[in-house]
């Protein structure tokens, strides 16, 4: 009688369950990971089980027992040589080498042996599937360098990142966990001098969680002298070029100026060798004569006429 009693007591629970269950629509989550197993449990006691027969997008398997002895007999391809009974104690689906495709609902008709005909229960569950996470990479990106402060944004992501991932940076001091960001962005402004931090990116899902490298702040700050040293590279580079053109300037002013001073010498050379071999006449006045009365006749015994002949040195002929 009171074996019977908690019978009745378990087959009323199971109903209230699944009353609440079918009003609320929420079945039972069970939470997987890629490439691993998971276990559909079942809340009833196993010396009372028929059968079960288990459903999602189509009969995946139905499990007979008798006498203590179980036999499952798979229907649908998809899940061949991936299903087994977890324990004989409670008859609970384990589901092997899950994919993301096996995220779905999922439900289990539990045929029971009462005093009465047999009766059937039902649980529902949906099945969530994630990925592991891989370890996540911080790209850092300087923005400015103002009174000797750093500031920079700490970029963080993963090459694969998957569904319901949270980001979370932890700012280190030490080996004491300090404060907490949320987002994968985190932006930091430092002064060089100040204490050193070293921040962390953790990725987390519901079945992994996994941390970037540490990222000292001190590291952060060579971008900005990078930068100084770019900028004073390049004034150095502009420097030196100005000062090469002024100095090509000034070579070329003095070829040039000398060139026009070693013109005239050629100058005079040529008109003389044109005028080789000339008799060039002169006559000359005397300073004191008094002229005659007539300035139309000139007064021939005050002007003597003087000539000479000028010839240019021979050039001399090659041996």
């Amino acid at each position: 009688m009171t074996h019977l009693l908690q019978w009745l007591l378990v087959i009323l629970c199971l109903r209230i369950e699944e009353a609440a269950s079918m009003d609320n629509k929420v079945p039972l989550t069970v939470i997987g990971t890629v490439g691993k197993s998971v276990i559909l449990p079942l809340k009833i006691p196993s010396d009372k089980i028929l059968t079960i027969a288990w459903l999602s997008r189509n009969a995946l398997a139905t499990v007979v027992i008798k006498d203590q002895n179980r036999h499952m007999i798979i229907t649908d391809s998809n899940y061949y040589n991936r299903l087994e009974i977890f324990k004989k104690s409670d008859y609970s689906l384990q589901i092997n080498n899950l994919t993301t495709e096996d995220e779905n609902y999922y439900k289990g008709q539990i045929t029971i042996n009462t005093t009465g005909p047999p009766e059937t229960l039902i649980q529902e569950y949906f099945l969530h599937v994630f990925e592991e996470l891989s370890k996540p990479q911080v790209i850092t990106n300087f923005t400015e360098s103002e009174n000797g402060t750093c500031t920079f944004i700490l970029l963080c992501s993963m090459e694969k990142e998957g569904k319901n991932v949270t980001y979370n940076w932890i700012s280190l001091k030490g080996r004491e966990e300090v404060t907490a960001y949320e987002g994968p962005n985190l932006t930091v402004s430092w002064r060089p001098g100040e204490s050193e931090w070293n921040y962390i990116c953790r990725v987390t899902n519901p079945v992994s969680s996994q941390r970037s490298q540490p990222i000292p702040s001190s590291g952060l700050c060579k971008g900005p002298s990078s930068k100084n040293y770019v900028k004073l590279v390049i004034g150095i580079v502009i420097a030196v070029v100005l000062c090469i053109a002024i100095m090509i300037g000034s070579i070329f002013w003095k070829k040039k100026r000398q060139g026009f001073i070693q013109y005239s010498p050629n100058h005079v050379q040529q008109q003389e060798a044109a005028t080789e071999g000339t008799t060039v006449y002169a006559q000359v006045t005397h300073p004191y004569r008094k002229k005659t009365e007539s300035s139309n006749i000139p007064d021939k015994k005050d002007a003597t006429t003087i000539y000479s002949t000028i010839q240019s040195p021979k050039e001399q002929k090659p041996a």
